[in-house]
């Protein structure tokens, strides 16, 4: 992820004050992971880079409610996603308390961790919601696949950053809006979030009504390629 000017000058003056600063865990985990790298820096920076992106789908319509004009925005928000998941994968194998420890030398709660989750997932399913609310008939099989590479991405991401941070679904989950299960369960992709251990035959569709006759023979039956 990029990091402004300013973030670069913190953090080495951050490192700066470490070599007078008493040791602790925090500062041991730090010297353990690399410096510009943490499951919260690379979680606020996707929320933050995606969140422009969302806004754009959320003003779609149904008159450009088309492959064409999507493609573009979602294929932004892929690249967001794709370099996450790349980043959550660089943390793997480190402990608990580095993966949490701030560049600042925070070390997080597993509650704090689930809360930045929660808003990421609440702004990016949002956005889907709306799509799926507008699309027509004539383009929700190809749109449907558009937003499906979308959540297949969240599915990796989410699922990495869960087996990242033991015991964190068990908190996210009471967090999550229907929303997120309800678009998950709407576009056939439940199987990628097998991992919630959930049972999706409770999940309601009443938040995107309109889009369950759209989708009930075209997306209920869609499969992961």
């Amino acid at each position: 992820m990029r990091f402004s000017t300013l973030s670069l000058l913190a953090t080495v003056a951050s490192a700066a004050f470490s070599f007078a600063a008493p040791v602790s865990p925090a500062s041991n985990a730090l010297e353990a992971r690399c410096l510009c790298q943490d499951i919260h820096s690379i979680i606020v920076d996707v929320t933050t880079t995606i969140t422009p992106l969302v806004e754009e789908l959320t003003y779609i319509t149904a008159e450009n409610c088309t492959v064409e004009i999507l493609t573009p925005i979602i294929g932004e928000i892929k690249v967001v996603l794709s370099t996450a998941i790349t980043e959550v994968k660089g943390l793997t194998g480190f402990t608990l308390t580095a993966v949490l420890t701030t560049v600042d030398g925070v070390v997080l709660t597993l509650a704090e961790v689930a809360e930045l989750v929660c808003v990421l997932l609440t702004l990016i399913f949002g956005a889907l919601a709306a799509i799926l609310k507008v699309v027509t008939r004539a383009e929700a099989a190809a749109v449907a696949e558009l937003l499906c590479e979308v959540v297949a991405l969240v599915a990796t991401l989410l699922e990495l950053i869960c087996n990242l941070l033991g015991g964190i679904l068990a908190i996210l989950l009471p967090l999550v809006g229907e929303i997120v299960f309800t678009v998950i369960a709407s576009l056939g992709l439940t199987a990628p979030f097998s991992f919630f251990n959930v049972s999706w035959a409770t999940v309601s569709s009443t938040l995107i009504t309109s889009a369950t006759t759209v989708y009930s023979t075209s997306v209920a039956t869609m499969t992961l390629a």
